[in-house]
């Protein structure tokens, strides 16, 4: 992949390398389990998850979904910003996305739950809550930086059949994670608050990164 800018590229790798991994650990007696990320309190947690998750996925569809947003959005990002701000806002947003994840979870277990499970038992081992995986918080960081960036910029997006700008089809993709997460259907397994933190923190970081600009601009030219 010579015509990719470099941190996109190493990305894709990774991500590549690391699907071949959770096929073939299993072979050699580890269980790729222990790459995604439990919540702290779990037995299940291991320092290094907080990294490794990132780059793991649940299955081909999630893992080609999120390597074509990364892609699609990334390549322009990272041309704009430069490789090492987009790999900030890649594991930046990536941190975003765990601490929102973690701050929902963490209400369910203790705020909700807290009267109903005695505190020795509550946790993941006692309510069972599946680990995270995946890079969509990381992704979704990107989106918003894009749509930030190139506001009037049209795009096709899978499940919406005609163009529409990237200032409302990140909002509609956000919108549809708040709705989702609040609503907490039965059946739903993906991280809609990872995705949320993901976004706002890579909201955050482009607004900042814009005011720093703007401010040595500014400095450089009076």
């Amino acid at each position: 992949m010579p015509q990719l800018p470099p941190a996109l590229k190493n990305l894709l790798i990774v991500m590549a390398l690391m699907g071949l991994a959770q096929v073939a650990l299993p072979n050699i007696g580890f269980n790729p389990f222990q790459l995604y990320l439990y919540f702290p309190d779990s037995y299940s947690f291991r320092l290094w998850q907080p990294v490794t998750h990132v780059f793991c996925h649940g299955d081909i569809g999630h893992f080609i979904f999120n390597g074509i947003a990364l892609f699609s959005f990334g390549l322009i990002v990272e041309l704009r910003l430069g490789s090492t701000r987009f790999l900030q806002l890649f594991f930046i947003s990536a941190i975003g996305a765990m601490l929102f994840h973690f701050a929902a979870m963490a209400y369910s277990l203790y705020g909700e739950f807290h009267t109903l499970i005695p505190n020795h038992l509550a946790g993941f081992e006692a309510i069972r809550y599946p680990p995270m995986l995946g890079a969509s918080g990381a992704v979704y960081g990107v989106m918003v930086a894009f749509a930030v960036l190139y506001p009037n910029e049209t795009l096709l997006f899978l499940f919406i059949p005609y163009p529409i700008k990237a200032k409302y089809l990140v909002p509609i993709m956000v919108g549809l994670d708040i709705v989702l997460g609040l609503g907490s259907f039965s059946g739903d397994n993906v991280a809609h608050f990872a995705h949320i933190g993901g976004a706002a923190t890579g909201l955050l970081m482009i607004f900042v990164w814009k005011r720093l600009d703007r401010q040595r601009y500014n400095r450089f030219n009076h």
